[in-house]
């Protein structure tokens, strides 16, 4: 039990993470605001209670918030309509599914990811810090591994930022 802790920590961290991510974009995109502890407290909850009914854990994503965001969502209906969509593809469409090619997934996941960029906030930072933050942890997502790019970026801003965080940590 306890050799899993570390690897249960890291997937508990990513999927805040992502969710938050997720929230920030979507409210980039629209100009609201999300409630961060609403959706870290739910996201637990909801992920402690899945698996006793044999349920998957799952996060928000940033590719589907994206997208629903750009087609016009507004409400949870958007999430509830997509997990129904799963639904219908997985029970009933599960041999057709595998002819689809890696490729055009990960060419559609770039398309989605490329729109998600908000190129007027990229070229606007000013800090090399934050540049490099941002430029390691692509890089690192991209030839090793997404948690590692995470972890990468994490360890490069608290080394690059220690001063001010050690300030922080004291008041």
């Amino acid at each position: 039990m306890y050799d899993l802790l570390p690897d249960a920590i890291a997937i508990a961290l990513l999927g805040s993470i992502e969710a938050l991510l997720s929230a920030v974009v979507a409210d980039n995109m629209t100009g609201h605001r999300h409630r961060s502890n609403a959706e870290l407290i739910a996201q637990g909850v909801a992920n402690v209670v899945t698996p006793l009914f044999g349920g998957i854990t799952a996060t928000g994503t940033i590719a589907r918030t994206a997208t629903n965001v750009k087609a016009g969502a507004t409400s949870p209906v958007a999430g509830l309509l997509h997990a129904l969509y799963i639904l219908i593809f997985i029970s009933f469409f599960t041999p057709l599914l595998s002819f689809i090619p890696l490729s055009a997934l990960a060419g559609v996941l770039a398309v989605v990811s490329f729109n998600m960029v908000d190129w007027q906030e990229l070229r606007s930072i000013s800090k090399w810090q934050t540049l490099a933050v941002i430029a390691v942890t692509f890089l690192v997502t991209i030839f090793r591994d997404l948690l590692q790019g995470i972890a990468a970026g994490i360890i490069l801003h608290i080394l690059l930022n220690w001063k001010s965080i050690r300030a922080a940590m004291l008041q």
